[in-house]
This record gives structure tokens, sequence and C-alpha cells, in this order.
């Protein structure tokens, strides 16, 4: 029975993303959030297997950091224009300090080149800062709704 909720729970959550994104009506909006949801999801891929969650391997790690680095490649494109939506959660500071957000994305894109993929234990070691630079851009760039 705790399975069977377990899993409507995860479809629940799993989907709420999804509908948010099918209501954005900017175009370029959408492919931020697409390209943001992306990132998460990888990094939880991370995170699961440096936890232990999930069994690690080293060819899943790498392709999630490889995933996570052509991300990071695309944020500053996907970014560049100053478009909004109702939906969107990207602060008009983004526009206003340019070069910080591009500096935090960089930041972002230096922790993920330096993530070693060998063990779940190297994993685990790189997560911190990779968390803070993502955190330190969402605290100043990302509208919480």
């Amino acid at each position: 029975m705790k399975i069977k909720i377990l899993c409507l729970v995860s479809i629940i959550f799993l989907t709420i993303p999804v509908l948010a994104h099918e209501n954005v009506k900017n175009d370029t909006v959408k492919q931020r959030m697409q390209l943001m949801t992306v990132i998460k999801d990888n990094m939880a891929t991370i995170g699961r297997m440096a936890r232990g969650v999930d069994p690690f391997t080293q060819e899943s790690a790498e392709k999630a950091k490889q995933t996570l680095l052509n991300a990071a490649a695309d944020i500053e494109n996907k970014f560049k224009l100053s478009e909004t939506d109702p939906l969107s959660e990207s602060s008009p500071a983004i526009w206003e300090n340019w070069e910080d957000f591009v500096d935090k994305a960089d930041d972002f894109s230096f922790m993920i080149e330096g993530l070693e993929t060998a063990s779940a234990k190297s994993l685990s070691a790189g997560l911190g800062n990779i968390g803070q630079s993502c955190g330190s851009c969402h605290k100043s760039f990302r509208i919480k709704k």
C-alpha cells in the first residue's frame, strides 16, 4: 500500500512541472524552463547516486555530467532575450545585472567541469560546491512562485 501511495505522489509531483510548462505562452520562456528542468533532473540523478538511493554507475554519472555541461553552456543563450511570461520564475534582475548573471552561469559550468564521476563518494564531494553555485544564482535571479 505504501508503495502505491509513493508512486501516486511521485507521478503527481513529476507532472506538475510539465503542466506548468504547457501553460507558458512565450516560447523563449518555455525553452528556459525546459533547460532548468534538464539541469534539475540531472542534478537529481547525480544526487541519488551520491546518496546511494540509486546504484552508482560511472557511465550514468558521466552522462549526467555531460548533459549538465551542455545545459550550462546554453544558459547565456537561453536567457539573452529579456522576455517574460506570467508563469516565468526569471527575475528582471537577470537583465539588469547581466554580467553577474553570466558570471554565475560560468561558475556553475566550472563547478560541473570539476565534478569527479569515478565513484559515488566523488560525486558526493562535488555536490556541495555545485549546490552553492545553483543557490547563489537562484537567490539573486529567481522569483519563487
